[in-house]
């Protein structure tokens, strides 16, 4: 059974997806369009530009699976927390939680495969850069300081603070979408990603400078 998903480069099967719609281009350009949050921070914060956050948070050799570690939302969007919570007072929770971490792990080792690197998403360290990452969004865009689980990760939470400051510019899509290719390209000239080849007819033209 097919399952039909619409988009600007042609609709393809969520049930059978192949390298040429995993490219750099598309999940870059998708991700960039993708606001954090549900969109409801004072500004635009793209899941690229988060992404691009966390690999700067994560130990070096983490650095390649922090660019793609929600590279999913690209065809599932961003399940943040709340909407979860209200979705599992629908049904029954352990079966919701299930089948959401299900999907994005498929979606992570299809993806992880195409781009000839292996999911890391289980990786605590990730996981604490992700987690200090969006402590940092909440602190910059809403006001808010999540209550920590360490009183030490106080300092790991200003230093995302400071870098996600220093990332100002990624704040426009189209240069979250260009900071997260840049980076891209730069793993890919060490042989760490492989990035999928681009098909012709479906390139996303980067911006100009």
């Amino acid at each position: 059974m097919t399952i039909p998903f619409w988009t600007a480069q042609g609709t393809i099967d969520l049930a059978d997806i192949r390298p040429a719609d995993l490219t750099a281009e598309i999940l870059g350009d998708t991700l960039a369009k993708l606001n954090r949050f549900g969109g409801r921070t004072r500004e635009p914060w793209s899941v690229a530009a988060h992404s691009v956050l966390v690999e700067r948070l994560c130990l070096p050799d983490l650095g390649p699976w922090g660019l793609l570690h929600d590279a999913h939302e690209a065809f599932l969007g961003d399940f943040t927390a709340p909407a979860v919570e209200l979705i599992c007072r629908a049904g029954t929770r352990s079966a919701v939680e299930h089948a959401i971490r299900n999907a994005k792990g498929q979606l992570d080792r299809i993806i992880a495969s195409a781009w000839g690197t292996s999911p890391r998403g289980l990786n605590i360290h990730l996981r604490r850069a992700d987690l200090f990452a969006l402590q940092a969004e909440a602190v910059v865009f809403m006001g808010v300081r999540p209550e920590l689980a360490h009183p030490s990760d106080a300092d790991e939470v200003d230093r995302a603070v400071g870098l996600l400051i220093e990332m100002e510019a990624a704040r426009d899509w189209r240069a979250a979408r260009d900071l997260w290719l840049s980076r891209v390209e730069h793993y890919a000239g060490l042989g760490r990603l492989i990035p999928p080849k681009t098909n012709p007819r479906r390139g996303i033209a980067r911006t100009s400078n």
